[in-house]
């Protein structure tokens, strides 16, 4: 039997994007009153409009890898930032848009100022990853009010020595 040992990468960097959200503070205050790590679209629905807010959901979606030159692993974590607010407003959904871009901007500057202590950047002459890249986000001022939410994909990249290293 093989004496294996198991670094984890994939969790360290889902639990660091999770502190850095729940450390993040303007002005001395916590961005987010509440942030959560989930792998569920259900219970990541079910807990974005209880409890206090504005919130953050981390939604854990895969890890990938491709082999690279000399057998190193080039990976990304891949998660999904559910950001939620609640913003009493009219019709004009200006001051829920406001808010849901505020709480965007502060997630992306919380997650690169305290980046995953694993993540780093790597490619070959195919295929290049930054060490945190962000996605197109989804935003939604109306379905719910006086919620409004925000899907921010992001994704992580770390590389592994070899085939072994995970």
């Amino acid at each position: 039997m093989s004496n294996i040992t198991v670094a984890n990468t994939d969790w360290s960097i889902v639990s660091d994007t999770h502190d850095a959200l729940a450390g993040a503070q303007i002005g001395g205050q916590n961005v987010f009153a509440d942030v959560t790590v989930t792998t569920s679209r259900t219970q990541a629905r079910e807990c974005q409009f209880a409890g206090a807010a504005p919130k953050a959901i981390v939604r854990y979606v895969t890890t990938a890898e491709r082999v690279s030159p000399e057998d190193v692993r080039g990976c990304y974590v891949a998660m999904e930032l559910i950001l939620v607010a609640r913003v009493a407003c009219g019709v004009d959904e200006s001051q829920r848009m406001q808010e849901i871009l505020r709480l965007c901007n502060a997630a992306k500057n919380a997650v690169e100022t305290d980046a995953p202590a694993a993540a780093g950047p790597w490619g070959d002459n195919a295929y290049y990853h930054d060490a945190v890249r962000w996605g197109d986000t989804d935003i939604d001022t109306e379905s719910t009010p006086p919620w409004a939410v925000a899907r921010l994909p992001v994704t992580v990249g770390f590389a592994l020595d070899g085939g072994s290293s995970h």
